[in-house]
């Protein structure tokens, strides 16, 4: 049994084909000006803000970057010159600090003169001016080594030199009896163990002694005995004021 086949014929205007391109075209162009009109206007305010935030906040950075190179350039030339000042004021104070011994030992010479001349205004001729003592280490009890100065000194109207040995005694007690040091049984010196004096105005001698273990003493005796003959010059001084007048020199 056989069929008709029937061939069918299109006809296909070429004008309408290019009105459809023209049209398609249209559309796409069209979508890309909606596009672009759409992000001009909808998106780009949102931007703007932000770029300007950004670079704001750039600037503040560089703004803070510069103030801290600043302060720590500052803080340097500060740390610098505080140094300075510190050294400075170490040295001023060294400095006051000798001063201040100067003037006290100007200030003790002082009152070393004044007491001399106004002791030797009420003495006629010589006499002890001064005994101090001072402990010379550390130990326990009164027992050990002290130095001794002192200050012999005559009348500045007597216009001539004296001359003579000084006799120096401890007294004390030890074990609870009484007893009497003289300068041989304090020193290691056996061959001469008085001291000599010679001056015309005032003179300081000094020395040690060494007090035996258990010793307490109470009173050092001072002897001068001229040279030329006259009558000795004797004077006591308790232990504990002699002493004390170191401490407090």
């Amino acid at each position: 049994m056989s069929q008709n086949r029937q061939l069918k014929v299109t006809w296909v205007d070429p004008s309408r084909q290019r009105r459809s391109r023209w049209l398609l075209g249209g559309l796409w162009l069209l979508s890309l000006i909606v596009m672009y009109v759409a992000v001009r206007y909808l998106l780009v305010p949102e931007i703007a803000p932000l770029e300007r935030s950004l670079a704001t906040t750039q600037d503040s950075e560089h703004s803070l970057r510069l103030a801290l190179e600043t302060a720590q350039t500052e803080l340097s030339r500060e740390r610098r010159a505080r140094e300075v000042a510190e050294l400075a004021l170490e040295d001023m104070q060294q400095s006051l600090g000798q001063r201040q011994d100067e003037v006290a030992a100007l200030r003790a010479d002082v009152s070393f003169y004044q007491r001399l001349i106004e002791g030797g205004a009420q003495q006629p001729g010589l006499w002890i001016h001064d005994l101090r003592m001072q402990r010379d280490g550390n130990g326990a009890g009164q027992g050990g080594m002290y130095r001794y100065r002192l200050t012999l000194a005559q009348n500045l109207k007597r216009g001539k030199s004296a001359e003579g040995e000084v006799e120096l005694a401890v007294t004390g007690s030890r074990g609870g009896q009484l007893e009497r040091l003289d300068l041989a049984q304090l020193t290691s010196d056996t061959a001469s163990p008085d001291m000599q004096y010679a001056f015309k105005y005032f003179q300081q001698l000094e020395g040690t002694i060494l007090l035996p273990e258990n010793f307490e003493p109470s009173a050092i005796q001072i002897t001068m005995k001229p040279k030329s003959g006259g009558s000795s010059i004797r004077r006591e001084f308790a232990w504990a004021d002699a002493n004390h007048k170191e401490e407090n020199s």
